[in-house]
């Protein structure tokens, strides 16, 4: 986990950020009035409920999803409105089904080329073959297609691809949910390798208090759309949240084995 002292830099500001689905009597706020910020370095959770409008932030982050904000702001350009192609070489988005994120006719490599393809990259191919040693998998992968590898396998492919353009900024949509838990440490603990090594900036969706504590500095509580309460995770993880609906998502965690207590023993295995 970085140290989010050492850096005080908003790199994602978000002010009143509101997301609507249907017209007139059946529109409904996926997302209504959501503010926060999250610092250079920093993993940021997003945890709440399905439903809470988790997910949807990160779709409005990168244009995915229409939606109007009194402030969207990444690394200091304004991005209510419009994205260029510089937008998506800095930000790029880890989904939460790596099968579903990948192509199931296109092999490994050439899933890896696309990007560098549309963003004309110059080094395409030592950058890819970069890419598969940063995530732990084998050169010889890159010629199988996606139904031949495990689960595991998929989403270091999917995330390898993100590295492609050596962005600044991830985000993480639930990105071990879809897995088995044998692997998920695995995965929590390659990302936290490559923060380290490549300066990243996590922005995390999860429903996980575990995952929370074992990735994030900060997260803020979801519920209906809203936010309820942004705290540092030790905060979260010693019983420190005030609000009625964050400890009944602790408590909630408590009936799956993931009382505060055994969350402030969760470390990198």
């Amino acid at each position: 986990m970085v140290d989010i002292m050492k850096s005080q830099t908003p790199i994602i500001e978000i002010d009143n950020l509101i997301v609507s689905f249907g017209e007139g009597d059946d529109a409904r706020r996926a997302v209504d009035g959501v503010s926060f910020s999250v610092l250079a370095g920093e993993t940021f959770g997003l945890v709440g409920e399905s439903g809470s409008g988790k997910s949807t932030i990160l779709r409005a982050i990168t244009g995915l999803v229409p939606s109007t904000a009194t402030t969207l702001r990444v690394m200091g350009e304004d991005v209510s409105r419009e994205r260029g192609k510089d937008f998506y070489r800095k930000v790029q988005m880890v989904f939460q089904d790596p099968y579903e994120a990948l192509h199931p006719r296109h092999t490994v490599w050439r899933q890896l080329m696309e990007p560098a393809r549309i963003q004309k990259v110059p080094d395409a191919e030592t950058r890819a073959k970069a890419s598969l040693d940063a995530v732990g998998l084998p050169q010889a992968l890159r010629w199988r297609y996606p139904h031949q590898l495990s689960g595991g396998q998929r989403q270091r492919v999917a995330i390898a691809r993100a590295l492609m353009l050596k962005p600044e900024i991830l985000l993480l949509d639930e990105p071990t949910s879809a897995l088995d838990v044998s692997v998920q440490a695995e995965i929590l603990n390659l990302l936290c390798d490559l923060q380290e090594e490549h300066g990243l900036t996590f922005l995390m969706v999860t429903h996980d208090l575990g995952v929370v504590a074992h990735m994030c500095n900060r997260t803020a509580v979801m519920q209906s759309g809203k936010l309820v309460e942004t705290l540092p995770v030790d905060v979260l993880v010693n019983g420190g949240a005030t609000e009625p609906y964050t400890r009944k998502l602790i408590a909630a965690s408590e009936a799956y084995g993931e009382a505060p207590a055994s969350l402030s023993q969760l470390t990198k295995v």
